[in-house]
């Protein structure tokens, strides 16, 4: 399982990354929306679950990015995290998507990347 992390805080993109790296968790991290969907379309390695800050400065939103990125692979699972919970007021969320509201516990957060791993299916 890979999972990419898009945090435009670079102080909360190392400590997160920090953690999934403690957890044992591949990822890559980026700190926009285009730099993740680059990652999308050009990467070889297969990314299986999507983090994503919702609030990414300027360019798309977290939530903008999720749809973009499911587009491109639509079997990817969303994590979104936020201190704007306004931010997903009008959100109707899918089964393949969770949120995390900061502050949060990151072992919280990278428990919750590693039970994905154990519920998603083998890939063919």
């Amino acid at each position: 399982m890979a999972v990419l992390l898009v945090e435009d805080d670079a102080m909360v993109r190392l400590t997160l990354a920090d953690f999934f790296e403690d957890a044992g968790i591949d990822f890559l991290e980026v700190g926009n929306a285009e730099d993740a969907l680059a990652i999308l379309d050009n990467s070889p390695q297969h990314i299986d679950v999507l983090v994503t800050d919702l609030d990414l400065g300027a360019g798309d939103s977290g939530l903008a990015l999720a749809t973009k990125a499911r587009q491109r692979r639509p079997d990817l699972r969303v994590i979104y995290e936020t201190g704007s919970r306004e931010m997903l007021a009008d959100h109707a969320f899918s089964p393949w998507e969770k949120v995390f509201y900061k502050p949060f516990d990151p072992l919280a957060l990278a428990a919750t990347v590693s039970a994905l791993n154990s519920a998603m299916p083998p890939r063919a």
